[in-house]
């Protein structure tokens, strides 16, 4: 479930320009040293003359962030000092929503209206409060939005979330974290993480604020605790738990909680290269069409490989590759319980093509549920890149685009299938520190191969195009003068 201004706004968020490196200040002089004048001395045959000159210091940038090792990435037990930060982002937009559906769902469930094209604007803005270091923090922020669609809503539809995020040491080798995160949700959206597990990699951002399909209102919170170990120079360990619940305010239809335990295990091997493994467990139930309340057991268990460098000072990359299987244990509509298993996989690359220009892209295999549409298990594969960096001194531009193949069997040799097409570009441009404007096109694109199974109204095929330009602006109220306005 998702908010379609909110993942405009994160969006357009995400679009922010990245500063200029700032670079390296000369080296000062040696302490203790003077400019006073000396008397004129004759030098003794034995000594040596000091050098007049003093030595030049070097200039040029190091690797960035020391991306090409995983040395220079481990954590210091030193938090650095603490800092506090009170910032407000605000986002205005205004644009026109391009929408074409094809072949209605017949079948029963929730009945939407299909969105009809037209004039859309929204506002949004987030207050966020940070206070600690890389070792200890406190973080919340809370975020409130209005959409308005004249040809789709009788009135602007409000949203909004707050949550929280707590940090801290337990002794020299764990850090304990806390989070919840609580929201109001007043559009589905097909690619929502409330939808399922996928089709997107919970690390990417939507690639397209465009693929809210019709209003239905729905309270969500997530509540989760983590505990990270590093034990000796080479070995980390994670251990993670989360409580997820969704409810719709039309009817029960869809409402789904998750319980969520996940472990993972991280060796460096080498500067460059780091192995381990991670495991996931999720037991959940939902309610399908026909109020009958479904349960799902699922486990997922792979085998991980990362490797990073640095080509030169301007150039450096991150790649994961991880492999396993997926087992999922749940009960069809008719009651009978059935499993499935199914080999999974990742791959993610991130490339510093130089120090303006990001190049990432990733790939992943997974068993993805479609709650609140359908009531069957699919297995989806799903691939995306996006790319940004800057094109003027004050102008940045972004690149991205996702594609998903869902695949269901719905008889012997029969499977129902649905792609799913997501594409944007947005420019950028830094007005003040605080203040920039933006354009975007995103592209959002479904086709199911059969429509029957579908609630009726949902559109098994839907085609939308949308154009949103407006201001982006950043504002430090309190405890810093970062500019995140320019950052994407």
């Amino acid at each position: 479930m998702m908010v379609l201004s909110k993942a405009a706004a994160c969006l357009t968020v995400a679009l922010i320009l990245a500063p200029a490196r700032p670079g390296f200040a000369q080296a000062p002089p040696p302490a203790g040293t003077t400019a006073t004048a000396q008397q004129p001395e004759q030098t003794k045959p034995e000594e040596k003359r000091q050098p007049k000159r003093q030595p030049r210091t070097s200039k040029r940038q190091p690797s960035p962030s020391g991306q090409g090792s995983f040395d220079a990435t481990r954590t210091s037990r030193d938090g650095g000092p603490t800092r506090q930060e009170l910032t407000l982002a605000v986002n205005v937009l205004g644009g026109y929503d391009d929408n074409l559906t094809a072949g209605l769902g017949s079948g029963s469930g929730t009945s939407p209206d299909a969105m009809v094209s037209g004039a859309t604007g929204s506002v949004d803005g987030t207050l966020g409060y940070f206070r600690g270091n890389s070792l200890r923090s406190v973080r919340l922020d809370t975020t409130g939005s209005l959409l308005g669609y004249p040809g789709n809503l009788e009135n602007p539809a409000p949203a909004g979330s707050v949550s929280a995020a707590v940090r801290t040491p337990m002794g020299r080798d764990l850090t304990l974290g806390l989070s919840q995160r609580a929201a109001y949700e007043p559009l589905f959206n097909v690619l929502s993480p409330g939808s399922g597990s996928g089709p997107l990699p919970p690390e990417v951002v939507q690639p397209s604020p465009t693929t809210g399909l019709f209003e239905r209102n729905s309270w969500s919170s997530t509540s989760g605790v983590s505990l990270e170990g590093r034990w000796g120079r080479k070995d980390t360990t994670t251990l993670a738990y989360a409580y997820r619940l969704q409810e719709f305010t039309d009817d029960d239809y869809g409402d789904n909680t998750w319980h969520d335990a996940t472990a993972s295990y991280r060796r460096i091997l080498s500067s460059q290269v780091m192995a381990g493994a991670d495991y996931r467990y999720s037991n959940g139930e939902y309610a399908d069409s026909n109020d009958f309340i479904r349960p799902t057991i699922e486990h997922r268990v792979e085998g991980v490989t990362e490797f990073v460098g640095a080509p030169s000072r301007r150039r450096s990359y991150a790649l994961l590759l991880a492999a396993g299987a997926g087992y999922l244990e749940s009960v069809n509509a008719g009651g009978a319980s059935f499993t499935s298993w199914l080999p999974i996989g990742r791959a993610r690359l991130s490339f510093d093509v130089s120090s303006g220009w990001l190049v990432e892209g990733g790939y992943q295999r997974d068993l993805s549920l479609l709650q609140g549409v359908t009531d069957d298990v699919y297995t989806t594969d799903t691939a995306y890149v996006t790319t940004s960096g800057m094109i003027a001194s004050r102008a940045s531009l972004r690149i991205g685009g996702t594609y998903s193949n869902w695949v269901t069997p719905v008889a012997s040799g029969v499977n129902d299938t649905m792609d799913v097409y997501g594409a944007t570009l947005g420019i950028r441009f830094l007005l003040t520190d605080s203040l920039a404007a933006t354009a975007g096109y995103y592209y959002y694109f479904h086709r199911y191969s059969n429509p029957g199974s579908l609630p009726a109204g949902f559109p098994a095929e839907y085609d939308r195009q949308a154009v949103r330009v407006g201001l982006t602006m950043f504002f430090p109220l309190a405890g810093t003068t970062s500019r995140q306005v320019n950052r994407w």
